[in-house]
């Protein structure tokens, strides 16, 4: 698991698609809700496939299918309060018809 809180902390997710997705999406929050600090609104939680079981699907505000590059990732975002969130982005397989 990586939890990003900062910028300077997205050179932690190794791809570079979801990196350069997450970070436009944080900045445009930090833009948004006028902060200077990631962290005064939110962090980003990147999971492994393997840690399926830390997603709390029953505290999620919506879940979705989030194709980024050539990877899939059920993406999904916890309100933590009035003033903070986590989105959460965990890796799977989708299969196509």
């Amino acid at each position: 698991m990586i939890k990003v809180t900062s910028l300077q902390e997205m050179s932690c997710i190794t791809n570079d698609d979801l990196r350069m997705h997450i970070q436009e999406k944080a900045e445009a929050m930090m833009q948004e809700y006028q902060v200077d600090n990631l962290d005064d609104i939110g962090c980003f939680v990147i999971l492994e496939k393997e840690e399926f079981a830390c997603v709390p699907m029953n505290e999620l505000e919506f879940v979705e299918v989030l194709e980024i590059g050539e990877e899939s990732y059920l993406h999904g975002v916890r309100i933590i309060d009035d003033s903070y969130g986590e989105d959460i982005y965990l890796p799977v397989e989708v299969v196509r018809c």
